[in-house]
């Protein structure tokens, strides 16, 4: 697999498309790789709106960095998004998420956590990206353990890595071997 949305040099963008280039690499995220570099295609507009969601879910959101990392570990698996499992797997094992069901995830299965929280959030993203919904009890579940806003969040979390696994997949972007599983197909 190659890329089929190359690099664009720093020089060669546009006003609007260096700014958001510029906000990207100054911020916290460090550079601009993975799907950023497939969004700076998009309409500015777009593509700033895209990455300062991103940013205010990772870096100054009200879900923990482990329920945050597990959701997103899903949303990978879920589409095979081999990046998103490639940058987020090592955020998660440092913010404190067991390895051991991190590697069940991987491989498809139910990952098992420990932690009834972590399981919950597991099961709800399940639930969210297999049907689009939850249905009367999920939902009770996630507002009685996480409390309304961490539950939008978690939505949102959902939500904006799913976006993020299409540029993805659909923009090949490449990931060192071995990949964390399968291509899907």
């Amino acid at each position: 697999m190659t890329a089929r949305f190359p690099p664009i040099p720093r020089e060669q963008l546009d006003d609007a498309q260096r700014a958001v280039f510029d906000a990207i690499a100054s911020g916290p995220r460090g550079g601009v790789v993975g799907p950023f570099n497939v969004l700076l295609r998009a309409p500015a507009a777009i593509s700033d709106a895209a990455q300062r969601l991103g940013a205010g879910l990772r870096f100054t959101g009200a879900l923990n960095d482990r329920l945050r990392e597990i959701a997103i570990l899903t949303v990978s698996r879920r589409w095979s998004a081999q990046f998103e499992w490639f940058a987020h797997h090592p955020i998660a094992v440092t913010a404190g998420v067991d390895p051991a069901p991190l590697e069940r995830l991987r491989q498809g299965g139910d990952p098992g956590f420990t932690d009834a929280t972590e399981q919950l959030v597991w099961r709800l993203s399940r639930a969210v990206l297999d049907r689009g919904r939850l249905d009367d009890a999920e939902f009770a579940a996630g507002r009685d353990a996480l409390g309304e806003a961490q539950l939008v969040e978690l939505l949102t979390v959902l939500g904006y890595y799913t976006l993020l696994s299409f540029i993805l997949n659909v923009g090949e972007v490449a990931v060192p071997e071995p990949k964390p599983f399968p291509e899907a197909t």
